[in-house]
């Protein structure tokens, strides 16, 4: 079958044929691809270059309180009369503080050296709504409406991007905002096997002319119009990390058992997969939903953060067998925590400060900052936070990827000591 440049470009045959979505590619973050990067953004530090960043999120406002419980605290107990945990169920990281019973996953890693809490995470004036507060934990910027993410200003300032297919993903059908960028086009990848090119014909032979025929297509040379030249250069990234992403996919043979019916391991198994092949993708994103928890709390939170905990567990003993374990950091967050008191629904509403957990080889272990005090509440019962997550950010952008977070984050802000110097790691396992 003939295929035509115009044919293509009319029937945005492209973005489909490799399993992308229009927002994983055709963004306003690719509108100025051809801009060249602020110049206050210094060159990163080339001995992080293989440093790799997982951004976990917890989508629907997690519960903090019973995720790192101060159980030591007897106004945690006076609060909830029924969502509390009780004090012999906790897993304790200290004589106060600990964790859900179910996340024994993410205590084993904690047990082993490569777990930092930072206590009471929030920003100034929070906002309680699920879109504007996620937003902000995406652009890193409470002060405005901010169309490029956090973590697309990363990219942008390490120029990852000029040179890199695949120089971040997000995993599932829409691209995460964190990755809007002015430069760089990030894909959003539900799994492997459907980013690929899909044909009227299923026949390996006939799939593979035609992925040639595009390539020839898009690499004739000629005065395109702007927009013409802009899906040019996205169809040939594209086709090349299609192609990336299939080897990967083929040469990943991992002797770790994933758990099964578990979104989150399913998505950290395919960022896995990517990590083997070594494809040069530096930032990736996963997240897990349903934390929007306003009735019958107690058995659905604990289910998620059963998925959670083993998760995490399960990509951490997977980088070890790759040997990738020092390269790569984990971070948690979700748009906020929920309100101190339980709800008349045996239920949480929406709240505030939240623990963060920063996970690998790389960490500093233990707990930081100061858990917010139960009797010291704001003016609406929530806690009043203690860390600004734009100090964990800092920390994993200065420390783990080598950038100056200051023009990352539009602001400088110290960054929370959670990362070890490289030449520092650990043992990890017995010695």
């Amino acid at each position: 079958m003939a295929f035509t440049r115009r044919q293509f470009l009319n029937r945005g045959a492209v973005l489909v044929a490799a399993g992308l979505t229009a927002p994983s590619f055709i963004t306003r973050t690719a509108m100025a691809l051809n801009g060249q990067l602020a110049q206050d953004a210094a060159p990163p530090d080339p001995t992080k270059a293989n440093n790799i960043l997982v951004a976990v999120q917890l989508t629907g406002g997690n519960d903090g309180l019973n995720t790192l419980i101060p159980f030591g605290d007897p106004g945690y107990y006076q609060f909830r009369s029924s969502l509390a945990i009780p004090t012999t169920d906790v897993l304790a990281l200290t004589d106060s503080v600990g964790l859900h019973p179910r996340l024994t996953g993410l205590k084993s890693l904690y047990d082993e050296g490569l777990v930092a809490a930072v206590q009471g995470v929030g920003y100034p004036n929070p906002n309680r709504s699920h879109f504007r507060s996620m937003d902000i934990w995406h652009t890193a910027r409470p002060d405005i409406i901010e169309r490029t993410g956090w973590l697309g200003r990363y990219m942008d300032a390490c120029q990852c991007g000029q040179t890199q297919p695949l120089p971040a993903v997000s995993a599932g059908d829409q691209l995460n905002s964190m990755f809007y960028a002015e430069h760089t086009l990030v894909p959003a990848v539900a799994s492997i096997g459907g980013f690929s090119l899909q044909t009227e014909s299923g026949d390996r032979n006939s799939r593979q002319i035609q992925i040639q025929t595009l390539r020839n297509i898009y690499q004739q040379a000629g005065n395109w119009p702007a927009h013409e030249a802009l899906m040019r250069q996205t169809a040939l990234k594209a086709l090349d990390g299609a192609d990336q992403l299939a080897q990967a996919a083929g040469g990943y043979h991992s002797p770790v058992q994933y758990p099964t019916g578990n979104p989150l391991a399913a998505q950290l198994q395919m960022v896995a997969q990517i990590i083997a092949g070594d494809l040069g993708t530096r930032v990736f994103s996963v997240q897990l939903g349903g934390f929007d928890t306003h009735a019958v709390q107690f058995n659905q939170q604990a289910n998620l953060l059963g998925q959670l905990g083993e998760a995490l567990a399960a990509f951490q003993q997977d980088l070890a067998a790759m040997n990738k374990q020092d390269n790569v950091v984990m971070m948690t967050f979700s748009e906020f925590g929920r309100r101190v008191a339980q709800n008349g629904s045996n239920g949480t509403d929406h709240g505030t400060a939240e623990p963060m957990f920063v996970i690998g080889t790389r960490v500093v272990p233990g707990l930081y900052s100061t858990y917010p005090r139960l009797e010291d509440l704001d003016d609406n019962g929530d806690l009043k936070f203690s860390t600004d997550f734009r100090n964990v950010y800092a920390a994993v952008l200065q420390d783990h990827m080598g950038v100056d977070p200051t023009p990352v984050l539009a602001g400088s802000y110290d960054p929370v000591k959670v990362i070890r110097p490289p030449y520092a790691l650990p043992r990890v396992g017995p010695s």
